[in-house]
């Protein structure tokens, strides 16, 4: 069922006003094989019918609006760590965003996207992310495995005898 929510004016590109009807939607979707429900939000030209769903379009102020609502209903569906949970638990360990990437084996702009809820981590991505809220199960397996984090940070042109050096810090400290 359709529902409107709002009545907005937007400027095109010349800059004239167009009017809007802001409209939600339940909606169903599968994220990574994984059912499920949201409330979204489209705009639809005022001349348009609101039950034509190819009038619909993402909200222009915020394109992505729908995107990071399915991703925040998934992650707390499934105990996902949220955005900014990673981002603190990184920060936490002292680790830059390259620097956690390397360690956890990720891309930096996927973390980052991660981190700025503009993408979604899967499954076996969300494992390795929960290793930033266990700093001393992560920092064993940084100092277990020296090499394969030095061959990372030559790729990655990261100093490796810097990162290392934070994981043996926190050991001694701990």
């Amino acid at each position: 069922m359709v529902k409107v929510v709002a009545q907005v004016s937007h400027p095109d590109i010349t800059g004239a006003p167009v009017a809007f009807q802001v409209i939600e939607v339940e909606e169903r979707l599968t994220i990574f094989s994984e059912p499920i429900a949201n409330t979204h939000r489209y705009w639809v030209p005022a001349t348009a019918d609101i039950d034509d769903e190819e009038e619909y379009l993402e909200p222009i102020d915020d394109p992505d609006y729908n995107f990071r609502a399915d991703f925040a209903i998934y992650r707390q569906k499934y105990h996902f760590l949220q955005p900014e949970e990673i981002q603190a638990a990184r920060q936490q360990l002292g680790l830059s965003l390259a620097e956690a990437a390397v360690v956890l084996g990720l891309e930096v702009d996927f973390l980052a996207d991660i981190e700025a809820n503009m993408a979604l981590q899967p499954y076996d991505q969300e494992l390795k992310l929960q290793w930033l809220q266990s700093p001393e199960l992560l920092t064993a397996l940084v100092l277990q495995h020296q090499s394969i984090m030095r061959e990372r940070c030559r790729r990655a042109e990261i100093n490796a005898e810097a990162l290392l050096g934070k994981f043996v810090k926190r050991q001694a400290a701990s």
